[in-house]
């Protein structure tokens, strides 16, 4: 039932969105960068949340740099640590 919920929420995700999450939190992103989130958001959500995460966020650092990619991983791991138990 979860993961229908996060499916639904997912699909409903613009890039405006990414980039509203990224301002709250005081990070500036480029177009490209937002697309490239955009990108692996909508495509590989599920690997992100219940599968082997660490090839995605090899290349999204390599893609976004290091760090702007240490900011936004450093918020994946708290938001993940705070929901697991939802996922």
């Amino acid at each position: 039932m979860h993961r229908l919920l996060i499916e639904n929420y997912i699909k409903q995700i613009s890039k405006q969105d990414i980039l509203e999450f990224a301002s709250k939190n005081n990070i500036q992103l480029e177009k490209q960068e937002q697309d490239i989130l955009y990108h692996y958001l909508k495509n590989n959500w599920q690997d992100l949340l219940y599968g082997n995460s660490r090839s995605i966020f090899k290349e999204l650092e390599e893609k976004l740099g290091s760090e702007k990619f240490n900011i936004l991983k450093s918020l994946y791991d708290f938001y993940f640590e705070k929901y697991h138990d939802f996922l």
